[in-house]
């Protein structure tokens, strides 16, 4: 396997995280799920213009009940990711999102049977560790239990069941990119998502005139999804789920990076310390995981 997917992964990585810090910095007026929303009504306009150079492969009975099953999930895992970002700090919430490639190594070996080696395995460890971390620069002595942090920030509680969520449709979503082909999925998933996602609107808080607002601002999140969502499913193509989840996971870098510079968040110091363990275990991957 060679590992030019790494750079797929680290393109997806810094597209999501632009993506958050603007979300975070300009749209938390919005609910979660109008957050939600806004994210789609500029990202799939721009992933449409795909179409015209991109192929419908032959699709199989398997493509579509993938995809029926992974719907519902993704809606979850989204409002929960909107309902983190929306009530705690982008630079806290974020690193949660590297226990995906974690719960990965289940989902991709009860769905997908890929087998990782002892450094791939290291590595995803060393990503989570990275995260233990990031969270124990806010404790004090006497209490020194970076796991707490879940329980004192409410906003990382919903991070944590979004990560545990995409485990399941990220492996999911690798099913359905080898049912298809890569480029075709990136276009297609978000557009039919979109949809499922509208078809809530009637019963949500109807967030209407907020979501076009802004729209050059909303036209920077959609660009900056987009190109996250075409770099994702190129890469997986290329590489074990749980290896391109955790190179991935680099977004939280980003965010920290994002928080501490752009949106003051403060305690840069020891949450780089926390990334500097995850750029380390994506090192592991990239080099020795496969």
């Amino acid at each position: 396997m060679e590992s030019w997917w790494v750079f797929w992964g680290l393109g997806s990585a810094l597209g999501l995280a632009t993506s958050d810090a603007l979300l975070k910095r300009f749209f938390t007026g919005l609910t979660p799920y109008g957050m939600v929303l806004l994210r789609l009504t500029y990202t799939v306009p721009i992933l449409t213009l795909g179409w015209l150079w991109i192929p419908v492969p032959e699709l199989s009975l398997e493509f579509y009940m993938v995809v029926a099953a992974a719907l519902p999930l993704e809606a979850a895992a989204s409002i929960f990711y909107m309902r983190a970002l929306k009530t705690a700090p982008l630079s806290v919430c974020a690193p949660i999102t590297a226990y995906t490639p974690l719960f990965l190594i289940v989902t991709g070996w009860l769905l997908l049977h890929e087998a990782l080696n002892f450094w791939g395995i290291a590595g995803v460890s060393s990503i989570v560790l990275g995260s233990y971390f990031i969270h124990g620069g806010k404790r004090q002595p006497g209490n020194y239990s970076p796991w707490t942090v879940f329980w004192e920030v409410p906003g990382t509680r919903w991070m944590l069941l979004a990560a545990g969520l995409y485990a399941v449709t990220s492996a999911l979503g690798k099913l359905a990119v080898l049912y298809s082909a890569p480029t075709f999925f990136g276009l297609f998933y978000p557009t039919i998502f979109s949809g499922f996602m509208v078809a809530g609107y009637p019963w949500s808080s109807r967030p209407g005139i907020p979501l076009i607002s802004r729209p050059f601002l909303g036209f920077l999140v959609g660009c900056c999804m987009a190109a996250s969502i075409l770099c994702h499913f190129h890469g997986i193509s290329l590489a074990p789920a749980a290896y391109l989840i955790a190179v991935k996971r680099t977004s939280l870098l980003f965010s920290v990076l994002y928080g501490g510079f752009w949106l003051k968040e403060g305690e840069l110091s020891s949450r780089l310390i926390g990334a500097g363990f995850m750029v380390t275990g994506v090192l592991l991957i990239a080099v020795w995981g496969n």
